[in-house]
């Protein structure tokens, strides 16, 4: 639990870098999750929601999602892709959708989020205010730079999709999933997996027997790789 010590409410980007860029302050957009390193020091919260940050458009080759965009609203969207949008759905119940953002999510980077692995087939990129843009994969491994700041996110359309899970109820967050696209024009292939890593992560499917995965009251490593197997054997049927 941490004690709020300070809201600010930045009217530009550049503002809310440079309150991102000292200690223990934190982005706030949706709410839904709060995720601070700080130790249980007292935090500054700076709020982005004038920032503009929201919206879903055409960019080349793909679609570019605000960061503050809800999951609703990618739920909602017929621009975004129809695997995006249907873990955009499973991702966190109907009352919490219409608060949680995109970037909030990317943020908080749970190993068991079925969006940030629908994310990572569809070759997300990942824009930040300081003028980069970084491979998704990276960002989930590395985190957001300390004072920079996530402004959006560019997504490929097109290919085919399949989703392979396994929880213990079907309205559970799964303990392992496997997500896959092929893209017939370059014979492309991408697999994620959720729930063998720290974060959702790219795979080679070859590779399966190399996997190391965490354990806990959820499932061994153990169990967890020979979900990998199969749920990937399924997605990988289902595509051929």
């Amino acid at each position: 639990m941490h004690q709020l010590a300070g809201y600010h409410r930045p009217e530009s980007i550049a503002e809310a870098i440079t309150l991102l860029g000292e200690p223990h302050r934190m982005a706030l957009a949706g709410g839904t999750t709060i995720r601070h390193d700080g130790g249980g020091s007292p935090v500054e919260l700076v709020d982005l929601q004038s920032l503009g940050l929201d919206g879903i458009g055409h960019a080349d080759h793909g679609v570019r999602l605000g960061a503050t965009t809800t999951l609703q609203a990618l739920t909602d969207s017929d621009l975004v892709p129809e695997l995006i949008r249907n873990t955009a759905r499973a991702e966190q119940p109907s009352a919490l959708r219409s608060l949680a953002t995109l970037g909030g999510t990317i943020g908080a980077a749970e190993s068991d989020s079925v969006l940030l692995a629908a994310l990572l087939v569809h070759g997300a990129s990942v824009e930040l205010a300081g003028g980069r843009e970084e491979p998704l994969p990276e960002l989930l491994h590395d985190g957001v730079p300390g004072g920079d700041l996530i402004v959006g996110v560019t997504v490929e359309r097109g290919g085919a999709t399949a989703i392979a899970a396994t929880g213990r109820t079907p309205a559970d967050r799964p303990i392992v999933a496997a997500l896959a696209r092929t893209v017939a024009e370059t014979d492309g292939l991408s697999l994620a997996l959720c729930g063998v890593a720290s974060t959702p992560e790219l795979v080679d499917p070859t590779r399966l027997d190399r996997l190391e995965p965490p354990g806990d009251f959820r499932g061994t490593p153990g169990y967890r790789r020979h979900l990998a197997q199969v749920l990937t054997s399924r997605v990988m049927e289902e595509l051929s």
